[in-house]
């Protein structure tokens, strides 16, 4: 990040998806019975927005498909809850859809909000990736939802309950 930034919140964005079937985790089991699990077939998944800001709250909505239109839709939610008075730097990766004029024309209207970009193909420097990872290890791995909105219940009902512990520049510095 350039020096001019101080005094600025971060917020780093990303998307998700998250799939009907269960990924299972290796269990403790007695021994010379296997475990039981269900299975099926599923390609129906959750699409998800996320901003995490200052490595704390995660800010997110759920929507059917992630393109510009839906980013638009879930930027002007997030401005809109953000303090008046503060100032952000916002990181997105380089999904095409992050990058369209609609987008950057929206974002250049807030003077109070800086974008930059992470470099491409580094997913490791984006601190929301770990949000991703602790919601699949603590909600939907190794559990059956009979459906999407079972399993985005799950999901809200964790998040709403958790406040993320990241270290920003443990990610950003490297």
């Amino acid at each position: 990040l350039e020096q001019g930034y101080v005094g600025y919140s971060i917020v780093a964005f990303d998307e998700a998806g998250f799939r009907l079937v269960p990924v299972y985790r290796r269990v403790w089991f007695f021994k010379g019975e296997k475990p039981k699990g269900v299975f099926f077939w599923s390609n129906k998944k959750l699409e998800i927005f996320g901003a995490l800001i200052d490595g704390k709250k995660l800010f997110y909505e759920f929507y059917d498909s992630l393109n510009s239109l839906t980013f638009k839709a879930f930027l002007s939610d997030f401005i809109e809850s953000l303090p008046k008075r503060k100032r952000f730097i916002f990181l997105l990766d380089n999904a095409s859809y992050h990058k369209t004029a609609p987008i950057m024309n929206y974002l250049s209207k807030f003077s109070r909000i800086k974008v930059e970009f992470f470099p491409p193909y580094s997913p490791e420097l984006n601190p929301t990736e770990t949000c991703w990872k602790i919601i699949r290890a603590n909600v939907t791995n190794s559990t059956y939802y009979p459906n999407l909105d079972s399993m985005q219940e799950g999901i809200e009902n964790f998040l709403d309950g958790h406040f993320f512990m990241l270290n920003l520049p443990n990610y950003l510095c490297r």
